[in-house]
């Protein structure tokens, strides 16, 4: 193959996303670690204690793919705790005990153990409340959890970069100062920053807890827009304060209270014709 049509090649699979390793082997940006089939998260009979306090109670909850799943509730009544226990970051709170199950697929992720937890956290991503940009530049950042398991070389990093910097929007603010440090960035763009580095290890589920919540409107609704589109590539799950913003971007909601799943249905469904007393006194702003 002569030299400028191989060039020519090169160019088209850039910008479809590919970077040409060899002429025998390809990299795809977005596919370059095994798919999970199947894989809905869910959770059986889940019970968490810690220190002896009982805050998650006998939680049995289906989390839909590719949708957006809100869970909503007065504050202590155990959504962050759940959240927590979808990818095992509960590990790191003190006299913390599980019994029940959450599975992703057929896997278990509350028996799982050594390399197969960070299999499972890659397939689980997080966006958390206040964005935190590893101290290192924007780039690093952006590759960070790709370096972790195994993808290296420059032409692949940098497609990885420039492919869910353009995600979530990024790109073209921050091109010209890649090796520039994260955290000179606003507020805003480090949330978006935070979510490409979760999005760039290709996760099933992406968990986001209270993610807009110390961004200012504008960042906030960014970040909401960016959620909606994203959902047809991944599953959302969500934690909120905010009524209305669950109302405007939920497909699913889960309502908790005193660390039990009261009700769990379709947004629609849940907001307009709730089944449960307390979730009816909690839409009326009866407690929050």
């Amino acid at each position: 193959m002569s030299n400028p049509l191989k060039q020519l090649i090169l160019r088209y699979k850039r910008n479809k996303g590919e970077v040409a390793i060899n002429s025998r082997k390809s990299f795809v940006v977005n596919s370059k670690f095994p798919k999970l089939e199947n894989a809905q998260l869910s959770t059986q009979n889940l019970n968490v204690y810690i220190n002896g306090a009982h805050i998650l109670k006998d939680v049995t909850v289906d989390i839909p793919r590719n949708k957006i799943t809100c869970i909503i509730g007065p504050s202590g009544c155990g959504k962050s705790t759940l959240l927590r226990t979808f990818n095992r970051l509960t590990d790191t709170t003190e006299g913390v005990k599980i019994t029940g199950d959450v599975l992703l697929g057929d896997r278990s992720i509350t028996k799982a153990s050594g390399t197969e937890i960070t299999e499972l956290r890659r397939n689980i991503g997080l966006v958390p409340q206040k964005p935190c940009p590893l101290p290192m530049n924007i780039y690093a950042n952006v590759v960070y959890g790709c370096r972790i398991h195994g993808i290296h070389g420059r032409s692949k990093l940098n497609a990885v970069v420039r492919h869910y910097l353009r995600a979530v929007g990024l790109w073209d603010e921050v091109k010209d100062r890649l090796r520039s440090p994260a955290a000179r960035l606003s507020i805003g763009q480090q949330q978006r920053l935070c979510l490409a580095r979760s999005l760039a290890v290709e996760p099933n589920y992406l968990l986001a807890d209270e993610s807009t919540s110390a961004l200012d409107p504008i960042s906030s609704r960014t970040i909401e827009e960016l959620f909606v589109r994203l959902k047809e590539e991944y599953s959302i799950v969500m934690v909120t304060h905010t009524l209305r913003q669950a109302m405007r971007i939920a497909d699913y909601v889960v309502f908790m209270y005193l660390g039990e799943v009261i009700e769990a249905g379709e947004a629609q469904q849940i907001f307009r014709n709730p089944q449960k007393e307390l979730t009816q006194r909690y839409l009326k702003g009866a407690f929050s």
